[in-house]
């Protein structure tokens, strides 16, 4: 193996080339990552077109072969279904490279728990974390008295059919809006589900969640999963007379005070208009890049060179995400057995 220390320039395979793949590779090279293998599930015809157009030059046509070339590559991209995920990064850390891997990583925070305090060189994809919207909320969190915070989550959660009690109908809340959940965590710091009840539709099926979350600085955090509902995602922040709003997380808005608009003639209703301050955008390149892509792969470049690849998100991040989805729902989720690894990549 290469002295990692010493490189300049990471060489990196991607493992998966389907539409989150499409924007992994520019941004990993927009980072200073070399991209230098590819792989897919055999007979894949997304592969060749995909390393044809992102100017790949090794084209592998199953995991094991790709792990197999070691001397080809520096670093690891795992862009696969999360079916898939968990089996991929087992093989794949027995290569010892460095690892970017999407998130949620597992559907169950069980599956997890045999990777956890190792040590392992894994990052998680939770780009939020990298945004500057959600830098500058951690910052006024860690700077400033615990606010009242709330979270929305405004998922589309497919509704359980008749017969089915296995939790399928909640994968998008435990690929997805766990996204949101970990944002939470690295904001706050630690969560704790206080209070949850949970809105239940005429079939069993869980239609919505208002939970109360606290934290180990006193922050309280109101958890809203109004499910289908016509809203944005939303984390705002309240302290006396000032808000911090991220809505949607990618603008965030600074208010302080409110102007008072009394009752006239023409206008016989009291308004109550907050006066906005200050406003926070994404930095340059998440305008040009899917948000928070460049940033974390980035960070694998740092984890490749032996630094802190702060703040992206570990494995011990993803399990306690996943944990907190868990707890908000009630359930774990269940579904059939993962697929193998020559059932491939359809992401």
């Amino acid at each position: 193996m290469a002295d990692l220390l010493d490189m300049t320039t990471p060489r990196l395979a991607l493992i998966g080339c389907g539409r989150i793949a499409e924007f992994h590779a520019p941004a990993c090279r927009e980072a200073g990552l070399e991209l230098t293998a590819v792989c897919s599930r055999p007979g894949s015809a997304r592969l060749h077109p995909f390393a044809k157009r992102h100017g790949i030059p090794n084209v592998f046509d199953s995991v094991d072969s790709l792990l197999r070339a070691r001397d080809e590559w520096d670093a690891l991209l795992i862009a696969v279904t999360v079916e898939e995920t968990l089996e991929v990064l087992l093989a794949s850390l027995a290569s010892d490279a460095p690892i970017l891997v999407e998130k949620p990583v597992a559907l169950t925070s069980e599956e997890l728990v045999p990777l956890l305090g190792r040590g392992l060189p894994v990052i998680v994809g939770y780009n939020r974390r990298f945004y500057r919207t959600v830098q500058e909320a951690r910052r006024e969190v860690a700077d400033d008295a615990p606010p009242i915070a709330q979270l929305v989550v405004p998922e589309s959660i497919r509704t359980q059919s008749d017969g089915e009690k296995d939790g399928k109908y909640l994968r998008p809340f435990f690929v997805n809006s766990v996204h949101a959940l970990d944002m939470a965590r690295h904001v706050f710091g630690r969560l704790s589900v206080q209070h949850v009840r949970r809105a239940v539709g005429d079939s069993g099926e869980v239609a919505g969640i208002a939970a109360l979350i606290g934290t180990e600085a006193g922050t309280v955090l109101q958890f809203t999963a109004n499910w289908g509902a016509p809203a944005n995602f939303s984390l705002s922040l309240d302290w006396p007379g000032r808000r911090l709003e991220l809505k949607p997380f990618e603008s965030a808005t600074v208010y302080k005070g409110m102007e008072v608009r009394e009752p006239t003639r023409e206008t016989p209703i009291r308004s109550y208009v907050p006066t906005q301050t200050g406003r926070v955008d994404l930095d340059e390149v998440d305008s040009r890049f899917k948000p928070g892509f460049v940033g974390q792969a980035e960070a694998l470049g740092r984890l490749v060179r032996g630094e802190d690849p702060a703040p992206a998100a570990g494995l011990e991040d993803a399990y306690e995400a996943l944990k907190l989805a868990e707890t908000l729902v009630g359930q774990r989720y269940s579904a059939s057995p993962t697929p193998t690894l020559a059932a491939g990549s359809k992401r």
